[in-house]
């Protein structure tokens, strides 16, 4: 999942209090929490996967019912469509609902810099669209949309430092994640399976095995990209955030 979770990117702009050298209570982070969650919501965008739509096997010719078969050409070879194609496409409905930031910890690592961590669970509608190929010829196919339960654990260092020559004054920061762990916990089909029967069960086992695999090879993938959405961010002046906003939301 190339842009699994676009709304991490940003989940992790928001900074730390300055003056604190204490650890708070657990609870204390709450207000903290709900500033980053509102920064999200504001950035959910759709996400869409389709690399698992296309494969195939080399030509085969001779085989029975050849008009029933599909062949394409790749490259300069052709092709027939073969095994599981499938691609989502998803997004975050009712993000109050669905998306939870929580602020675990923050602490000072030097003068400037600070590391936040933060646990990430998210409810995600996922539209699949599933094909079953055997050497050109679909056997079934079908939609379906999905419930797909992830969570993130994240952790990220960013450089503070306080712009003075605005009124109110603004935070800049250079966040940088340092650390992102996904894990797919589990998906559940809206309105009961569409397809049934032993093929039914064995396409929902592989959605789900399909799902697990791409939340976790996505992962080095994902950190690049929401590096690389904050550094986009910090250039067109998304990166800073009101001083007094911050300070109202972090504990006393």
């Amino acid at each position: 999942m190339r842009n699994l979770v676009a709304f991490i990117a940003f989940a992790v702009l928001a900074p730390l209090n300055l003056n604190a050298q204490e650890k708070p209570a657990k609870n204390d982070y709450k207000e903290f929490s709900r500033l980053l969650h509102s920064m999200a919501v504001k950035e959910l965008k759709e996400i869409e996967d389709a690399s698992g739509w296309g494969g195939t096997i080399p030509y085969e010719p001779n085989l029975p019912l050849p008009k029933l078969r599909r062949v394409i050409k790749v490259g300069d070879k052709l092709e027939m469509p073969h095994g599981t194609w499938r691609k989502f496409k998803g997004k975050i409905e009712h993000p109050d609902k669905n998306l939870k930031i929580v602020v675990k910890d923050f602490k000072q690592l030097d003068s400037k810099t600070y590391r936040v961590v933060l646990d990430v669970d998210a409810t995600v509608l996922v539209h699949v669209e599933a094909q079953q190929w055997q050497k050109g010829l679909m056997l079934i196919g079908g939609e379906l949309a999905t419930d797909v339960n992830i969570t993130a654990a994240i952790v990220c260092d960013v450089g503070v430092s306080l712009n003075l020559k605005k009124f109110p004054p603004e935070l800049n920061l250079e966040p940088k994640v340092t650390e992102l762990g996904l894990d797919f916990v589990d998906f559940k089909v809206r309105g009961g399976p569409i397809i049934t029967g032993e093929f039914g069960d064995n396409l929902r086992r592989d959605l789900k095995d399909g799902i697990r695999k791409m939340v976790k090879a996505s992962e080095p993938l994902i950190k690049s990209q929401v590096n690389n959405a904050i550094a986009e961010s910090l250039k067109e002046g998304k990166g800073t955030i009101s001083a007094d906003a911050i300070l109202k939301a972090l504990p006393k």
